[in-house]
């Protein structure tokens, strides 16, 4: 075990008077175990906590021998791992500025860069011609106008945040008739299903149900197992100690039969993706699913890089449809792990917290010459 070299830099929302007052403590406990062998301390802070005249931050520190948080006063740390997640777009509008103004200090550096909105990802997986196959058709919503003229093209379409949402604020419009079926989940992450009788009625419902916030448009398409259960794949991919792209594992994700998502926070369920898909769809199928997702774990996070910058992890959101095509749903530089915890599979959750470190330390190496 090595005595602390490196200061390995955390930040993230704070959200609560608890202790420590942020999510993920016990991501947080499991990354600063994985750090001491590396001789890498961590601490946790939020960008509203540096103080930039003296080039301190306000911190927690955990301690795994006492199990104790220190709240501490630190030197801004040289390398910050981005962990805030946004729950609204006002949180992110107030977080903005004084993730810029780290960005922007010549003395720290990020990990990875985060990603903008889904829209933007989607534009920059785009520019590259081998990629578009797999994106479903995605524009921006500027008003209800936009819905109705979607619904022209499709036969029905999902309007979804731009930002991050764990499935909140995401929707499926289906025309019946002269009505429009709406069901997915409200802000608030409660399921709704509602019938609409007027294309009037309709955009008076999207105005409101979308307000405040950025939405994309994209075609509603049938990712549901045979017997009508939602379900999609989420791949964790992430760099290692040489800076290379390497696939950490993946797993399923299924959804209520009444469910829109299969998203986690939203009561779906994680299952072991090989055993799932060999399930639901023949062998030959099999074989050209796993192609697919082997490729855009490859491709998407190398092509994402060259048009953003520098990156650490991703997880790639993977949709398959019932005739075996694959869709890529979302790309999230922010990825979470629990699901791997959700499937029993304690050496990839193991995986995916060192990692991070590894790759940490050998851009501590690179960045200062072996010291801090």
């Amino acid at each position: 075990m090595s005595a602390s070299v490196y200061t390995l830099g955390v930040i993230t929302c704070h959200l609560s008077k608890k202790t420590p007052p942020f999510q993920e403590a016990g991501y947080i406990k499991e990354l600063t175990a994985a750090g001491v062998p590396f001789g890498i301390q961590l601490i946790t802070f939020s960008p509203m906590d540096v103080d930039w005249k003296t080039r301190k931050v306000s911190a927690w520190r955990y301690d795994p021998k006492g199990k104790r948080w220190h709240k501490e006063s630190h030197p801004i740390p040289h390398l910050i791992y981005d962990r805030c997640y946004y729950l609204t777009s006002e949180q992110y509008a107030a977080y903005k500025p004084y993730i810029s103004r780290i960005s922007k200090d010549s003395q720290t550096h990020l990990l990875g860069r985060p990603l903008g909105g889904k829209l933007h990802t989607h534009h920059m997986i785009q520019e590259n011609p081998a990629l578009r196959p797999y994106l479903p058709p995605t524009i921006k919503l500027q008003s209800s106008a936009d819905i109705l003229t979607a619904l022209q093209k499709h036969a029905a379409i999902l309007i979804k945040p731009n930002g991050g949402s764990h499935g909140r604020g995401v929707a499926a419009i289906i025309p019946e008739g002269d009505s429009f079926r709406v069901w997915g989940r409200s802000k608030a992450n409660r399921r709704f299903h509602l019938l609409l009788h007027s294309r009037k009625t309709l955009c008076r419902w999207a105005e409101q149900f979308t307000q405040h916030s950025r939405y994309i448009i994209q075609p509603y398409l049938s990712l549901t197992t045979m017997d009508g259960r939602p379900f999609d794949i989420r791949i964790l991919v992430q760099k290692d100690r040489s800076g290379c792209w390497v696939t950490t594992g993946m797993a399923v994700r299924t959804g209520h039969f009444s469910s829109l998502t299969s998203n986690l926070h939203g009561g779906g369920h994680a299952e072991r993706a090989i055993p799932f898909l060999k399930k639901y769809y023949p062998p030959g199928k099999v074989s050209k699913i796993l192609k697919s997702i082997r490729f855009l774990s490859l491709n998407i996070p190398k092509q994402i890089e060259s048009q953003h910058g520098r990156l650490l992890e991703l997880g790639l959101d993977i949709g398959v449809d019932r005739n075996g095509h694959v869709w890529l749903l979302e790309a999230n530089s922010k990825p979470g792990r629990s699901i791997f915890l959700k499937t029993g599979e304690q050496d990839v959750r193991v995986q995916s917290v060192r990692l991070p470190i590894e790759y940490a330390h050998s851009l501590f190496q690179s960045l200062t010459g072996g010291s801090v």
